[in-house]
């Protein structure tokens, strides 16, 4: 349980992270949305793959969706975090692979090796 909320929190803590660098530019070079692209995907992939479940992954994309969910319902005053641009729709991008981070968290790797040895075993008795 305590795996679970320390990856939440890291998972916020990145993703306000990445709202702030997703547009900085390195001599016209968009820096902040590799760096956004590439640390919030790998820091999901290593909890997936490192953790004893894999599940911690799940909790860590869901802090981080729930931060750039929060920013894209924007407000009352019209303000906006995250622009109707190539980097936001490319930041919005990043949230869509870690929700399929997310979904396959949950499934686990269990259910997948059940389903091959399912597969096989059905193949090789007809």
């Amino acid at each position: 349980m305590l795996g679970h909320v320390v990856a939440l929190v890291l998972g916020v803590a990145v993703g306000v992270a990445s709202l702030a660098v997703h547009r900085d530019l390195l001599g016209g070079f968009p820096a902040g949305l590799v760096l956004v692209a590439v640390t919030s995907i790998y820091v999901a992939w290593v909890l997936r793959r490192f953790t004893a479940t894999g599940r911690g992954a799940a909790s860590y994309c869901l802090g981080w969706l729930l931060v750039l969910t929060y920013v894209l319902v924007g407000r009352p005053e019209g303000d906006f975090v995250v622009a109707a641009d190539l980097e936001g729709y490319a930041l919005i991008g990043v949230g869509l692979v870690l929700v399929a981070l997310l979904v396959s968290s949950l499934v686990g790797r269990g259910a997948a090796r059940g389903s091959n040895q399912r597969a096989e075993g059905s193949l090789g008795g007809a």
